[in-house]
């Protein structure tokens, strides 16, 4: 009897049953030049997870094509994205998420509002250096041999840092 209880408990939520929180920040992440239809709609989809306000996927000729679509799982039915070739960064507190030989851990990021802007690179060029240029670099730490990480889930633990850690309070 305990073991069915024990179970039941341990069953996985529905998506009927799930619970949707909020946080109040307000986030846009730019992507510079991804390529992978898979890494799209991986971004799409952690957008959804974590709240993200919109998407903006610099590029030429990007589209988003089945690969992508079957990755984000429906969340680009959910989660405000555009395909352009120039973007006006507006005065949010962007930074890019990349390793460089000035970067710091996302760690010791620290909220100066509640919008936040996120430049996510290329799979494998990174971020170009006109925005490392403009705005300050974060990193995830990282414990193992190799010096990079996919940059989907690089930015899965950006935002969650973010999201849980960086919260401020509403003017």
């Amino acid at each position: 009897m305990v073991a069915f209880f024990y179970n039941l408990l341990m069953e996985q939520t529905s998506h009927y049953e799930f619970k949707t929180e909020n946080h109040n920040l307000d986030i846009v992440i730019v992507c510079d030049s991804l390529a992978s239809p898979a890494n799209i709609g991986g971004v799409l989809r952690l957008s959804d997870a974590f709240g993200v306000r919109e998407v903006v996927f610099l590029g030429t000729k990007q589209i988003l094509t089945s690969r992508a679509k079957s990755v984000s799982r429906g969340t680009e039915k959910f989660v405000k994205y555009r395909f352009l070739e120039n973007f006006e960064f507006d005065t949010r507190e962007w930074f890019c998420l990349e390793l460089t030989k000035s970067s710091s851990p996302i760690t010791s990021f620290s909220l100066k509002s509640n919008k936040i802007g996120i430049i996510i690179g290329n799979e494998n060029r990174g971020v170009q250096k006109r925005f490392l240029e403009l705005f300050p670099s974060f990193h995830i730490k990282m414990f193992g041999v190799n010096s990079s990480m996919n940059v989907t889930n690089a930015l899965s633990s950006a935002l969650f840092q973010l999201t849980n850690n960086c919260s401020v309070d509403r003017p």
